[in-house]
């Protein structure tokens, strides 16, 4: 049978055909192709999917063309802060969450960066100060000052996977994770399992996710009335290569651990010290991450992880930048629930 190109498979199957498989009208099916609105999520689902099963395609001369107005698409500044020298693995996940949520409202997403210097600071200021976006967001990590400068600005600007700082000031909001209830999980796996010297690899103070990181951590190892040594606790960058760094020159100083917490990003290199320096993995050291990133999956073991929802995050944040704010209503903070997830690792 002679094989069909695609302009000839697509050709026969129209609208009326993705209709009739889902069982809707024509006009259903065509809004739900052009991402129009007026259609059930559940209802534009099933008809994308079987469009797709089907094999159709969309047509640039098809459907009814859209008037054209002289108002631009409304745009949502989304600032990424990227003062800390990590490849922030998981902030990709996060960013294509707001985008996808962002479009459901109709609103473009425009992504814009800063280092934290205060001179590139200054441009980024001067710039959103002139980009008459209709809201903004804020995710990642700058100097509390910078933030505090962007909160004056914009006092609507949401905080995302950020819970403030004690030298913020004013009714700012955010949509973050329960960090030091992600430890707790993880710790309490970790001595239930008979571990007893847990070490905690974490980022810079400076940060905040460091700091309700080591919060958690002495936390829980209090409750079970263990002393923290201080030399269990160690400072990377947050990026792959520093922890292994760090971690490798921690053993070389007879720093002794039968278990390890930190983010994945981090654990990738806390694996590989582990490896370099003959400790196996779970039987001399367990090793436990946080944030649920696909890469835990292909470490040698699994790493066991917990796991945070980005999708569900990013999906309210934007929920809270469109809905309507009552006056003297109370200040919008919330912080997600995490899941442990065990594998290999521990």
């Amino acid at each position: 049978m002679k094989r069909k190109n695609l302009s000839q498979l697509s050709a026969r199957v129209t609208v009326a055909r993705v209709a009739a498989e889902c069982g809707v009208s024509i006009m259903t099916v065509s809004r739900a192709l052009h991402n129009a609105p007026r259609v059930a999520e559940g209802t534009r689902i099933s008809i994308l999917r079987a469009a797709d099963a089907l094999g159709y395609r969309l047509q640039p001369g098809c459907g009814r063309p859209r008037l054209i107005t002289k108002k631009a698409r409304s745009v949502v500044d989304v600032i990424l802060g990227t003062a800390l020298t990590s490849e922030s693995l998981f902030y990709t996940r996060l960013l294509f969450a707001i985008e996808r949520a962002l479009s459901r409202y109709g609103h473009d997403c425009l992504i814009r960066t800063c280092n934290g210097r205060f001179e590139d600071f200054l441009s980024l200021y001067e710039t959103l100060r002139e980009s008459g976006a209709t809201g903004r967001l804020f995710v990642g990590y700058l100097p509390v000052k910078q933030i505090q400068m962007l909160l004056d600005l914009d006092p609507h600007m949401i905080l995302v996977d950020y819970t403030g700082d004690p030298c913020l000031h004013g009714p700012y909001e955010y949509v973050g994770f329960d960090t030091p209830a992600a430890v707790r999980l993880a710790v309490r796996h970790l001595w239930e399992r008979g571990r007893r010297r847990i070490a905690l690899v974490r980022g810079p103070l400076a940060h905040h996710f460091a700091r309700e990181t080591e919060k958690g951590y002495v936390e829980t190892l209090t409750e079970y009335g263990q002393t923290v040594a201080r030399r269990l606790i160690l400072e990377a960058d947050f990026t792959a290569e520093n922890a292994r760094q760090v971690m490798s020159a921690a053993i070389a100083d007879d720093v002794v651990c039968d278990a390890v917490f930190t983010n994945d990003e981090m654990a990738t290199g806390v694996l590989r010290a582990l490896y370099e320096r003959g400790r196996r993995v779970p039987a001399d050291v367990a090793v436990v991450g946080c944030d649920g990133l696909s890469l835990g999956r292909q470490t040698i073991p699994q790493l066991t992880t917990v796991r945070l929802d980005y999708e569900q995050m990013g999906q309210v944040a934007v929920e809270r930048l469109f809905s309507g704010r009552e006056k003297n209503a109370p200040v919008f903070r919330v912080r997600f629930v995490p899941e442990l997830v065990v594998r290999e690792s521990s």
